[in-house]
């Protein structure tokens, strides 16, 4: 066992547990010790939960944080984000190599029924699924294809620089700034991605149609029969 030696202090603080962290080009571990008269004792991985609890005793309680509606499940380091189905404007921005879908760029900035959305958000990156319903998703809620261009095979966005530059260091408040940025930003390129919806014209046809549809007033709902399910429930996700 290792002795470990302190300065006695004015006060009655007593040394109770130590931190340890071992690196290497992987990452990062810890174990968390006990300590008993002035040694270390065996230690154990260091589960985040057990850190809150060890950093913050019933006198030094931090204040608690609100969560708005919009999150769903969230760790230090993801959130789950849920927007509910709405009418909004898309922007498009087809590049001129993809002549075939240079039609987008003609309904730029029309308003269109956005399907209800859940999108899992780091600092590193952001996913995004369709969900069917407006009503708050559950671990069994069935998962589809959010029905977009700028999106991998594994759902997550190809974004501009502007998602990262400058990030509210508070995480809710990077996943407002992110969705926001996504919501205003402009689709364009197909990033390999296959058609994601099972409408007869396809993706891009599906949206210069709803556009045409909310202008002449005849869509009332997302229309979410074209949606294409995924192999997944949000519980896979999480």
């Amino acid at each position: 066992m290792i002795e470990v030696q302190y300065q006695p202090q004015e006060h009655p603080y007593k040394l109770s547990h130590a931190i340890l962290f071992y690196r290497n080009n992987q990452g990062t571990l810890a174990t968390l010790h006990k300590i008993r008269n002035k040694q270390f004792m065996s230690g154990k991985s260091l589960d985040p939960a057990e850190l809150e609890e060890l950093l913050h005793t019933p006198n030094q309680q931090r204040r608690m944080n609100y969560l708005p509606a919009q999150v769903i499940a969230y760790s230090q380091n993801e959130i789950l984000w849920f927007v509910k189905s709405a009418v909004r404007p898309i922007y498009f921005n087809v590049p001129k190599e993809e002549k075939e879908r240079l039609f987008l760029n003609r309904i730029s900035g029309k308003k269109v029924i956005w399907p209800s959305l859940l999108f899992k958000i780091s600092r590193n990156s952001i996913s995004c699924w369709a969900v069917k319903s407006n009503r708050r998703p559950l671990p069994t809620t069935q998962l589809y294809f959010a029905p977009f261009t700028n999106l991998f095979s594994d759902q997550k966005f190809c974004l501009p620089n502007a998602v990262y530059s400058n990030p509210p260091d508070n995480l809710l408040k990077f996943a407002t700034h992110a969705v926001d940025i996504i919501f205003q930003g402009h689709f364009s390129h197909l990033c390999g991605v296959k058609e994601n919806t099972s409408y007869p014209g396809g993706r891009d046809r599906f949206w210069a149609d709803m556009a045409r549809q909310v202008e002449q007033n005849a869509i009332k709902s997302f229309p979410t029969k074209y949606l294409l399910p995924m192999n997944k429930t949000l519980e896979n996700i999480l």
